[in-house]
């Protein structure tokens, strides 16, 4: 009997160090899923606020092009028509 309890107390450490491992890996799964959903709202975020940017300015941005495609002619190029030193 007296080398029968120091077994079980030995058995119900090992028991419980089992058990508080399998709460450990699932709080640091947890931590890292929570994590993981962090940055994919964070990811979402950005880009609804850059697709509501382009939105807004879209139009601002296609008259731009479209600006600079007609008064392309009428516009100075800063490299053509610029004298070029081949001396060096």
């Amino acid at each position: 009997m007296q080398v029968a309890l120091p077994r079980t107390q030995d058995s119900g450490k090992i028991q419980e160090q089992v058990h508080k491992q399998g709460e450990h890996v699932q709080s640091t799964l947890t931590a890292s899923q929570l994590k993981e959903d962090k940055i994919k709202r964070n990811r979402i975020q950005e880009l609804e606020n850059t697709n509501s940017f382009l939105e807004k300015n879209s139009d601002t941005l296609k008259q731009d092009v479209y600006g600079k495609q007609s008064g392309g002619a009428t516009s100075r190029h800063p490299f053509l028509g610029k004298r070029i030193d081949y001396n060096g």
